[in-house]
């Protein structure tokens, strides 16, 4: 994936991303606000040595006293030191304990301590700094300093700058808390766009398809309102934005092949549910359109749907023509507008993969292009079984049916190795289901405002049905 790959991702998913950040945000100011307030006070001890009355021993007694600043460092928080405190402050805690709240630090090459204690109490984060530096004191003093020869410490430690009362609490800060918990959840919304563009990354717009493959976009089709297929939103008004959106793409066919023509495609999937009967549908209605005669075969005869969806008899159909129960033209049944015909399934049958590879098969297409001047087959997914491989290679070729935000990238992929492996020509490749929001981007809109009428009542019916697949 390239930089813009990541951008892109980042982009389609950016409610994400901005729901986690503010999450995080939320998040930390609700932790910022249940976390106890802490006080800090802090205070200074010098370090200082009585040896030496000529210059040189009182350098040399400089150079002593910042050796021994360290060791006092450590002691700051040692039990010796603590524990005095302990007792005189009534604490109920131990030396372990307490020394978890207390802070000793020397500032580089100096002979200054600073002493820090931090409690939920202002007022008890003074005393305890003030009794630390006090017990340090009288330890480095009493136990630990050096002694001259007339038994006198050489060292001692001189308070300089007094413990404060703090005013302000030092922790928690819920701006940074809020900052911190922002920017973590916005560092998973990343995260998770570019995981799901890596594990799931689907179709949104025909430069994906263009990335995998030099197949032609003949268009993208509208996603339809609620409730309504995508032939009952073309009959009920020719001229809406569906129905201009199917047009451009049965417009685009025509270029695909400039000698002679198409007079027969197949149309398919990756996968089910991808949109591609009601494509078939659609197509077929708009290429009547131009008096045409189109006929429309259902070649799914595992899962046959044009029977169900144009609520026309599935009984008779492409099986009963195929065993010669019936013929063509006794099986193929008038729908929709002039011209156009639908060869149903058909009774189902046990043996599909070898009808539609028989001979007969290859016969039928042969009498159905002579018979109408358009065959549209819709087949079975490409990635489920061979059928639409054999089927379009007995056709001019096939449309590949391609559903928004659905159809994967990787499925993409295997559908295209898996018709260059079985010779199978596709003609181009169909955007499915676009969102509405979008359409302006392709050029299609509404040059009619009043919807046409339906009289036979076929419109509401397949608003019954549903969306078809």
């Amino acid at each position: 994936m390239t930089v813009g790959d990541y951008a892109r991702a980042v982009l389609r998913s950016w409610l994400v991303v901005v729901v986690l950040a503010v999450l995080g945000a939320t998040g930390g100011f609700v932790l910022a606000k249940l976390t106890p307030e802490t006080y800090s006070s802090t205070g200074a001890l010098l370090v200082t040595s009585d040896r030496g009355e000529s210059t040189s021993e009182l350098v040399q007694g400089s150079a002593y006293v910042q050796d021994l600043v360290a060791t006092y460092v450590l002691l700051a928080r040692s039990e010796l030191v603590l524990q005095p405190v302990i007792d005189e402050l009534e604490l109920d805690t131990t030396p372990r304990a307490l020394a978890s709240t207390i802070t000793a630090s020397s500032p580089l090459n100096s002979v200054v301590i600073e002493v820090s204690a931090t409690s939920r109490s202002p007022r008890l984060a003074q005393e305890i700094t003030s009794a630390v530096m006090a017990s340090l004191a009288v330890v480095v003093t009493n136990d630990v300093a050096p002694l001259d020869a007339n038994g006198n410490p050489t060292v001692r430690l001189t308070v300089i700058e007094n413990a404060n009362e703090p005013r302000f609490a030092v922790s928690p800060s819920t701006r940074n808390y809020v900052l911190i918990g922002g920017l973590i959840g916005l560092a998973l919304g990343i995260a998770f766009s570019v995981l799901r563009a890596f594990a799931w990354q689907t179709v949104r717009d025909r430069g994906d398809v263009q990335r995998l493959t030099t197949v032609p976009v003949l268009g993208e089709v509208v996603e339809t309102r609620r409730g309504t297929t995508l032939p009952a939103a073309i009959l009920n008004n020719p001229l809406g934005i569906e129905a201009e959106s199917v047009r451009a793409v049965a417009a685009n066919l025509n270029f695909l092949k400039v000698d002679g023509g198409l007079r027969s495609i197949v149309v398919t999937s990756a996968a089910s549910g991808e949109a591609k009967s009601s494509l078939v549908i659609a197509l077929g209605l708009m290429i009547a359109e131009s008096s045409k005669r189109v006929l429309l075969v259902d070649a799914d005869l595992r899962s046959p749907s044009l029977a169900e969806y144009t609520q026309l008899d599935g009984g008779l159909g492409l099986t009963n023509v195929l065993i010669g129960e019936s013929s063509l033209a006794e099986a193929a049944q008038d729908w929709g507008t002039d011209g156009l015909s639908v060869l149903t399934s058909g009774a189902s049958a046990p043996n599909p993969s070898q009808l539609l590879t028989s001979q007969r098969m290859t016969d039928l297409l042969a009498e159905a292009r002579k018979e109408f001047d358009f065959v549209l087959i819709d087949c079975a997914p490409l990635l489920a079984v061979t059928d639409a491989t054999w089927l379009g290679n007995q056709t001019d070729g096939a449309v590949l049916a391609v559903l928004y935000n659905k159809t994967t990238m990787r499925g993409l992929e295997k559908v295209l190795h898996a018709a260059e492996v079985g010779g199978l020509s596709l003609l181009g490749s169909v955007l499915t289901r676009v969102p509405r929001r979008g359409v302006s981007r392709y050029g299609v809109g509404s040059y009619g405002t009043q919807p046409a009428q339906d009289p036979t009542g076929l419109t509401q019916r397949l608003r019954r049905r549903g969306r078809a697949r």
